[in-house]
């Protein structure tokens, strides 16, 4: 006995499972006998294409009574049992060459046999070479009257332009589940077998779209005594769905040590990690599905979120596929519904933390110092330098403290101290900038230091300080105002007194130059004669 996907050949259209967007207009073309010249035939693997191929070449001479092919006449098996000499099937992953074409090419000047015409039939057509298509390219272009082509690939995309402007392309799509499973049943019924639904869900499922692979786990399957969800599960060397639904809940639970002993005591059963994770992401779509519809659980988000963790986790396990790399990967899976719902406990405002950039956008300006916008006023590639570092201001000191690990950004900020030091200034309010590293960076230091630390002497680093005449202004002291002079003689009297009231220093005073007088100028230094 063949293989089923073989003795349950369609050999009618109306055999063949789903694509009815194919089957209608191919129906209506050969009734109508306004067949083109060439069709391509194109969609994922198992769902059709050389059948379909199959059952145009016998239409085309087709000798049974109402539609066709009728699958009985002896042209339609010849056809079938592939000994029509009319009809030629060539594989072109194996014949791709300029030579396989240049021999097509004079068989296809030849005129037909026994059929009104000759049909060649060219399955993965995409392998064929560049120079293969473009011998082939003129004969598709003006073809003969007596030629019918019929190109099947599972990537068009490959196929040259010129090729596909000159076909009638149909795309084949992947088969529902239940157009499986309806297929699968109609097959048992006639080998006289019976199965669960459920199995033969599964099988459906399994086959991702193809009813060929389908017809190919079936035929598997029936060497065994009873065809039940367990025994295809074991057979198949699936782990069970009842240990999955038994790690999802634990997952969803938050109980990560019973999640880990269900997985290990999988694991010793001897189902890869790669199954294990592959039937749980199944298990969770599920889930998915049912809280669409309105059903209870874990939440859309953290199932989304779990999802794409088990989705990486398939593709590190490809690497390393042990109980170490399961694991991990329950893990990662886990933490969406381990954090789920679980608010993070406010800081304590006793314990000393580092200035940090505030989370919040718009932060209390006594709580927070203005770090933020100290790091936005820098450049982008400084900023990225000055991030790394601790941020403390002690006085009139802005301290930028550097971990041993970054020594490439503290020796960028230090190139750089020049452009910080007046963002610093314009920021913070402060004279000097100091940039350290090492052990003076380990200090933990607030934005106000106590009087006692502002005394001391600072840490190890490099300081920058501004100069005098960039100095931003100290604060307001209060003091005896002292009158102005009612009329100061002395300009520098009167400047003396305004800078003590605003509270600043008197630098120096620039006194006037005396004017020189004017000697006239000479004739030569005139030129010519004065005149």
């Amino acid at each position: 006995m063949s293989a089923l996907y073989r003795s349950f050949r369609p050999l009618t259209f109306e055999e063949v499972v789903g694509q009815e967007h194919v089957k209608e207009p191919l129906k209506r073309a050969i009734r109508e006998g306004r067949l083109a010249q060439a069709y391509l035939f194109s969609g994922p693997r198992g769902v059709g294409k050389t059948t379909t191929a199959r059952l145009l070449a016998m239409a085309v001479g087709c000798t049974g009574e109402g539609e066709r092919p009728c699958g009985v006449c002896s042209h339609c098996r010849a056809v079938a049992q592939g000994s029509h000499p009319d009809v030629l099937e060539m594989d072109a992953a194996s014949n791709n060459s300029v030579e396989d074409v240049r021999e097509l090419r004079e068989r296809i000047h030849l005129a037909p046999l026994s059929a009104p015409r000759k049909v060649f039939i060219l399955d993965e057509a995409h392998m064929l070479s560049k120079s293969a298509f473009n011998a082939l390219l003129k004969t598709l272009e003006e073809p003969p009257p007596h030629v019918l082509f019929v190109f099947a690939t599972t990537e068009p995309e490959r196929m040259p332009p010129t090729i596909l402007s000159r076909t009638q392309h149909f795309r084949f799509r992947r088969l529902k589940e239940e157009e499986i499973a309806a297929k699968l049943r109609r097959i048992l019924k006639e080998v006289g077998r019976e199965a669960e639904e459920e199995a033969l869900r599964l099988v459906a499922r399994l086959a991702d779209g193809a009813m060929r692979d389908a017809e190919s786990l079936l035929d598997r399957l029936l060497l065994l005594e009873e065809i039940t969800l367990a025994r295809v599960e074991e057979a198949l060397g699936l782990p069970p769905k009842e240990g999955l639904e038994g790690l999802a809940e634990a997952l969803f639970q938050g109980d990560t040590g019973r999640a880990l002993a269900l997985a290990r005591a999988l694991y010793a059963q001897g189902f890869a990690p790669r199954s294990l994770v592959g039937g749980l992401l199944e298990v969770l779509r599920g889930h998915l599905y049912a809280k669409v519809e309105g059903g209870k659980g874990p939440s859309e988000v953290a199932l989304i979120a779990a999802m794409k963790a088990l989705d990486e986790g398939l593709e590190r396990l490809s690497r390393r596929s042990d109980a170490l790399g399961l694991e991990v990967v329950l893990l990662e899976a886990g933490l969406p519904f381990r954090t789920e719902g679980t608010p993070a406990p406010p800081p304590s405002k006793a314990e000393a933390r580092p200035l940090e950039p505030p989370k919040d956008p718009a932060p209390p300006a006594q709580e927070a110092p203005p770090v933020r916008a100290f790091l936005d006023a820098l450049k982008p590639t400084l900023r990225a330098f000055v991030r790394e570092a601790e941020i403390a201001l002690e006085g009139d000191t802005l301290y930028l403290r550097f971990p041993e690990a970054k020594a490439f950004h503290h020796q960028k900020a230090l190139e750089h101290r020049a452009a910080l030091l007046p963002v610093a200034a314009q920021v913070f309010g402060v004279r000097a900038l100091e940039i350290q590293k090492g052990e003076g960076a380990e200090k933990k230091s607030p934005l106000t230091a106590p009087e006692s630390t502002k005394k001391a002497s600072p840490p190890r680093g490099l300081r920058e300080e501004l100069p005098p005449s960039q100095s931003p202004p100290p604060p307001p002291r209060e003091e005896a105002k002292d009158p102005l002079p009612e009329a100061p003689e002395d300009p520098e009297t009167l400047l003396r007194h305004l800078a003590r009231r605003l509270g600043g220093r008197l630098l120096w005073v620039r006194k006037p130059r005396a004017e020189e007088a004017e000697e006239p100028l000479s004739e030569d230094e005139i030129g010519g004669n004065g005149i």
